[in-house]
C-alpha cells in the first residue's frame, strides 16, 4: 500500500477515548526529568514547566485524521525570548495511543526542544555564524540547526541539501530583528506531483524562504512516491 493510500480517510475507531493530550504532556515529562530537567505541570492548561523557565504548551489537532495518525500543536514559550511562543506542529504515527504519543515526544525533544535549549545557553566562538544585514546593522547571528529529517523515497542518488544552506542568502536581509529568532521549514510532496511547502520565521510566513525552497523543489526527482524534508532552525544575536 501507498503512502497516499495510507492517508485516506478509515472507518473511525471503535476503541475507547483516551486522553492523548494529557498522556503526551506526562510523557514529555517523564523524558525530560530523565535528562535532568525539572518538571511541573501548569495549573491553569494543558503545559508543563521545565526549569522554571521554558513553558511547553500542548494541543491535538481537531478534525478527522486516519486513526493511525496524531496532529499535535505545541507552543514553547520563553518569557523573554519568544513570549508569545514558538507554535509547531508535530504528526505522530502508530497503533495506539502510548506509541503515537511517543512518536510526537520523542521528535519535538530532539528536533525542537535541544535546539532552543542550545540556542538559550552561552556559546563560544566555534559555533556556526552567519552575518545578516538588520535594519541596515550588520549583525553576527550564531546558527543552531535540528538535523535535516528526509522522509519517504529517497534513495542513494536522491540530491539532498541542508535546509538550512538553501535558506542561507535570503536569511542574510531577512527580518531577522529579535535577539533569538526561530525559522521552521518543511517540502513534502503531495499527489499530482504538487508540493506542500512551510517556512515560517518567528511564526510569520516568511515568503523569500518559500521561494527558495520552491527552486529547490523542482531539482526533486519527478516521481509519485511520497518525499518529505524538514528542519528546526535557531538563530541568536552574538554579543
Amino acid at each position: 500500500m501507498g503512502f497516499f493510500d495510507f492517508l485516506k480517510p478509515k472507518k473511525k475507531s471503535t476503541e475507547a477515548t483516551i486522553d492523548a493530550n494529557a498522556f503526551l504532556l506526562a510523557y514529555l515529562k517523564s523524558q525530560l526529568e530523565e535528562l535532568g530537567h525539572t518538571v511541573e505541570f501548569s495549573t491553569e492548561y494543558a503545559a508543563i514547566h521545565v526549569n522554571s523557565e521554558i513553558e511547553i504548551a500542548t494541543a491535538i489537532m481537531p478534525g478527522d485524521f486516519h486513526p493511525l495518525m496524531l496532529p499535535v500543536m505545541m507552543i514553547t514559550i520563553h518569557p523573554t525570548y519568544f513570549p508569545e511562543g514558538i507554535v509547531t506542529y508535530v504528526t505522530g504515527l502508530g497503533d495506539s495511543v502510548e506509541t503515537k504519543t511517543a512518536a510526537v515526544g520523542d521528535e519535538y525533544l530532539h528536533d525542537i526542544f535541544e535546539t532552543i535549549m542550545e540556542s538559550l545557553q552561552d556559546t563560544d566562538k566555534t559555533t556556526p555564524m552567519l552575518d545578516v544585514s538588520v535594519n541596515g546593522e550588520n549583525v553576527h547571528m550564531q546558527l543552531f540547526a535540528s538535523d535535516n529529517i528526509f522522509q519517504g523515497n529517497w534513495d542513494e542518488s536522491s540530491q539532498k541539501e541542508s535546509l538550512l544552506t538553501i535558506l542561507g542568502e535570503g536569511l542574510k536581509t531577512a527580518p531577522l530583528d529579535q535577539k533569538i529568532n526561530f525559522l521552521k521549514v518543511y517540502i513534502g510532496t503531495q499527489e499530482k506531483g504538487k508540493f506542500a511547502f512551510e517556512c515560517t520565521l518567528n511564526n510569520e510566513q516568511w515568503d523569500t524562504g518559500i521561494d527558495l525552497l520552491k527552486k529547490y523543489a523542482a531539482t526533486w526527482k519527478k516521481d509519485e512516491e511520497f518525499r518529505g524534508q524538514k528542519q528546526f532552525i535557531m538563530l541568536k544575536r552574538s554579543h
